[in-house]
């Protein structure tokens, strides 16, 4: 007898259940190689790499051990400071620094000089009709990135159509880490299964979303775990408007 207990199985079951049948009042899109290619701030970063290719090839491996760690009940990081330190310890220990010049070495490469590098991108073609399309029919539009994400937004020439930007380090966290999902649906003060998330990675922005009950699409190819896969922006619009919840709801 089950009870008011339910097992594993339901539970996946009632998730597909709803997001099949709870309309789309909010989407949030992810920001670096969903809309933008990421080839485009490679190109401009060369220069980092090739004056400091130790610190960049470290704080890769860095943000891998933190999602490897935040998988664990132990870990202790609630925002972005925190996180900020653990990183620092990390690469300091990587790169056989003191912490305090891993820190400086971080915050100089990676938040302060990376940003820059935004000027001359540009997004996709058909991104910002796209968002645009969407809010329109009263959806509410956000973002939200595993780095600082406003600079970006702002470069990309999209604050003026997002309603707001969101960063998982200021949960202390990456994705797919559920707390950095959980704030965005508390702050959009909406049901998982009324929110899409929009990306690029399968694990990150595909997985992640999809554990907690929101839907989601990844920009490129088909994945089985996506609600919707599309390659043009002008697909995706459609496709969110046909599920909809009528102005808002």
């Amino acid at each position: 007898m089950i009870g008011w207990r339910w097992t594993g199985a339901l539970r996946i079951l009632y998730i597909v259940y709803v997001q099949h049948n709870v309309r789309i009042r909010a989407v949030v899109f992810d920001v670096d190689g969903t809309l933008y290619p990421a080839s485009s701030l490679y190109r401009r970063c060369i220069d980092l790499f090739l004056a400091h290719p130790g610190a960049v090839i470290e704080f890769a491996a860095v943000r891998k051990q933190v999602r490897s760690l935040q998988q664990q009940e132990e870990y202790t990081p609630q925002n972005r400071e925190d996180l900020h330190i653990l990183q620092a310890s990390l690469m300091a220990r990587g790169l056989g620094m003191g912490q305090s010049r891993a820190r400086e070495l971080m915050e100089k490469l990676f938040y302060l000089e990376l940003p820059k590098r935004f000027a001359s991108i540009r997004p996709y073609p058909g991104v910002r009709a796209a968002i645009e399309k969407i809010r329109g029919s009263g959806i509410r539009v956000a973002a939200l990135s595993d780095l600082p994400p406003w600079e970006k937004i702002a470069a990309l020439g999209l604050s003026d159509i997002l309603e707001s930007s969101f960063c998982a380090e200021d949960a202390g966290v990456l994705k797919p880490h559920p707390r950095a999902f959980r704030d965005v649906a508390e702050a959009l003060d909406m049901d998982f299964p009324e929110i899409l998330y929009v990306g690029n990675n399968t694990a990150y922005d595909i997985d992640g979303p999809k554990r907690l009950g929101m839907q989601a699409a990844r920009r490129g190819r088909r994945c089985p775990g996506a609600d919707f896969s599309f390659s043009h922006w002008d697909e995706l619009a459609d496709w969110v408007l046909a599920r909809a919840c009528p102005r808002g709801c």
